[in-house]
C-alpha cells in the first residue's frame, strides 16, 4: 500500500476509535441520569410542606386555573397530575408521576439541545455530564410540582422553535403552529420567553401572520392572568409577602451579578466557585452573539427583563428553566479551536471540580436527597397522642405537612391551631397550663425565623419528648 493511502487509513481508524469512545462516554450518561432519576422516583414515597400544599390544593379545588394555598401550577399540568391520580390514587408516586417522565425526557432532549449549538464533542459530553448530575434537576424530576416540566418545555422550545420560518409554513403546518403556540403557556409559564423570542425573529420575515398568531395568544394570555396569575400572586402575598421580591434586582452591576451567582450556584450545588462559571459564561453570550444564535440571546434577554421589571422572577426553583441557557453559555468556550480552549477547559474543572466520586456516591443514597421527616414524625406523634390533653400546634409552614398525612393516615385531632404568622414567644407564654403541645415543626421559612424563638422559649419549659429528623422537630411540652 502506497504510504500516503496507509495514513488516511490509519487516520480514519484513529478518527472512528474517537467516535466510538465518544459514544460510549454519552451511553454511560444516559445510563447514570436514568438511573439516578429513577432510584430516586421508586424510593421518594414522601412529599415535602410544599409539595402537601400543592396537593391539598389540587384535592380541594375543582379548578385547573385557581388552586388556593399560595400555589400555582400551569393548567396542563395540574389536568394531568388530576387524571393520574384519579386513576392509581393520590399516592405520592402517581403525584410525581409527571416531574419524573419531564426529567427522564430532558437528559435525552438536553444531549439534542447541545449537539445543536455546540460544535464540540467534549463540550457536549461535558454538558450532559454535569446535567445528568446537577441535584437540582434530579430532586426536581420526583418532586410534584411543575418546575422539572417547565425545564423539558424550554427545552422543546430550544430545540424545534429556531427552526420554525413562518414565512415557509403551508396554512395546515402554520394553523398547527398556532395550536402549539397557544398549548405552551399552559403546560409551562416560562415558555413565554421562548415565544417572545420567536415572534421577534419571525416578526420581520413575515410580520402579517406573526400578527395573526399573536393577536388569540395575547386574548389567551389576558384571559389566564385573570383567571390564574393574579388571584394566585395575591394569595402568594397574603400567605408569604416576604418571598415576593426573590428573584427580582434592580438595574445595578452589582445586583446583576448577584442575582447570576445565586443562580449558578444553586443550579450546579455543591460548586461554589461563581467566578469562573461567571466568565465562561460571559465569554460563551460573546461567542453566542459572534455567531449571530440570537433565539438564545433574546430569551435571555427577556429572561432578565422579567426579572428586572419584577414580572416573573429568576430565583432557584421558579428561574430552573433557565438552567439549561446557563449552561450552554458556560460550555460554548470549548467551541473554541485554538489554544485558548485550554483556559476555558481550565475554568470548566474550577467550576465543576465538586462534582467528584464522592458527590456520585451521594447522589446515589436516597437519604441525601429525600426527607421522611413529615411522614416519620408524624407517625411518632400518632403513637404517643393523647386525645383527652394534648394540643398540635404548627408552624405556617408545617401546617400542610400536618394537614396531608393527618388526612392520609385517619388521624384525627380536636385541637390544632397554626401559629400566626407574625409569632412571637407572647403565644407561647399565653397557651393554657395543665395541656400537653406537640409542636410539629417541619419546616421554617429563613427570613420568618420561627424556630430560634420556639427553642428559647423551651429552655424554660418542661419538655417531656423531643426528635429531631435533619431541620425538622417533634417536640412534646407539657405547660
Amino acid at each position: 500500500m502506497h504510504p500516503t493511502g496507509a495514513f488516511f487509513v490509519l487516520r480514519g481508524l484513529m478518527k472512528s476509535k474517537k467516535v466510538c469512545f465518544y459514544y460510549i462516554v454519552i451511553i454511560i450518561l444516559f445510563v447514570l441520569a436514568v438511573f439516578l432519576r429513577t432510584k430516586l422516583y421508586l424510593a421518594n414515597d414522601i412529599f415535602s410542606d410544599d409539595e402537601c400544599r400543592l396537593a391539598l390544593s389540587m384535592l380541594n379545588s375543582g379548578s385547573i386555573f385557581y388552586l388556593g394555598y399560595a400555589q400555582s401550577a400551569p393548567p396542563v399540568f395540574v389536568l394531568l397530575s388530576k387524571m393520574i391520580t384519579g386513576l392509581f390514587g393520590f399516592t405520592e408516586h402517581a403525584a410525581k408521576f409527571i416531574p419524573f417522565v419531564s426529567g427522564l425526557g430532558s437528559v435525552f432532549l438536553f444531549y439534542k439541545v447541545c449537539a445543536k449549538y455546540l460544535n464540540s464533542c467534549a463540550g457536549i459530553a461535558a454538558g450532559l455530564f454535569i446535567f445528568a448530575l446537577s441535584q437540582p434537576l434530579i430532586s426536581f424530576s420526583v418532586i410534584f410540582k411543575q418546575y422539572s416540566l417547565d425545564v423539558l418545555a424550554a427545552l422543546l422550545c430550544l430545540y424545534y422553535l429556531p427552526q420554525i420560518k413562518v414565512s415557509e409554513l403551508s396554512f395546515k403546518k402554520f394553523a398547527a403552529l398556532c395550536c402549539g403556540i397557544l398549548l405552551l403557556p399552559l403546560i409551562s409559564l416560562p415558555s413565554l420567553f421562548f415565544i417572545a423570542a420567536f415572534f421577534a425573529i419571525n416578526s420581520a420575515r413575515n410580520w402579517k401572520r406573526v400578527l395573526v398568531l399573536s393577536l388569540p395568544f395575547a386574548v389567551l394570555i389576558g384571559a389566564y392572568y385573570f383567571l390564574s396569575l393574579a388571584p394566585s400572586k395575591a394569595d402568594l402575598y397574603n400567605y408569604f409577602p416576604e418571598y415576593w421580591n426573590d428573584g427580582f434586582w434592580s438595574f445595578s452591576l452589582n445586583e446583576f451579578l448577584k442575582l447570576l451567582v445565586l443562580n449558578i450556584r444553586f443550579y450546579f450545588l455543591p460548586n461554589d466557585l461563581s467566578l469562573a462559571s461567571i466568565i465562561l459564561m460571559f465569554w460563551g453570550i460573546y461567542l453566542f452573539i459572534r455567531e449571530k444564535q440570537y433565539f438564545v440571546l433574546l430569551v435571555f434577554l427577556f429572561i432578565l427583563l422579567s426579572s428586572l421589571l419584577g414580572l416573573y422572577p429568576l430565583s432557584g426553583r421558579v428561574g430552573l428553566y433557565a438552567l439549561p441557557i446557563f449552561l450552554l453559555f458556560i460550555l460554548k468556550p470549548l467551541d473554541i479551536k485554538n489554544k485558548t480552549v485550554i483556559l476555558a477547559g481550565l475554568f470548566l474543572i474550577l467550576s465543576f471540580c465538586k462534582y467528584d466520586w464522592n458527590y456520585i456516591k451521594n447522589l446515589t443514597n436516597t437519604d441525601y436527597l429525600v426527607s421522611y421527616s413529615p411522614k416519620k414524625l408524624m407517625l411518632i406523634m400518632m403513637d404517643k397522642y393523647n386525645p383527652k390533653k394534648d394540643i398540635v400546634l404548627c408552624n405556617p409552614a408545617s401546617s400542610p405537612s400536618y394537614l396531608f398525612y393527618s388526612s392520609k393516615y385517619g388521624f384525627e385531632t380536636k385541637d390544632i391551631y397554626e401559629m400566626p404568622v407574625d409569632f412571637s414567644k407572647d403565644y407561647l407564654d399565653g397557651l393554657e397550663r395543665g395541656r400537653g403541645y406537640w409542636l410539629y415543626l417541619i419546616k421554617d421559612y429563613n427570613r420568618a425565623q420561627v424556630f430560634p424563638m420556639i427553642f428559647e422559649w423551651l429552655k424554660g419549659q418542661n419538655v417531656k419528648y423531643s426528635k429531631r429528623e435533619r431541620n425538622s422537630y417533634l417536640i412534646y411540652v407539657e405547660k
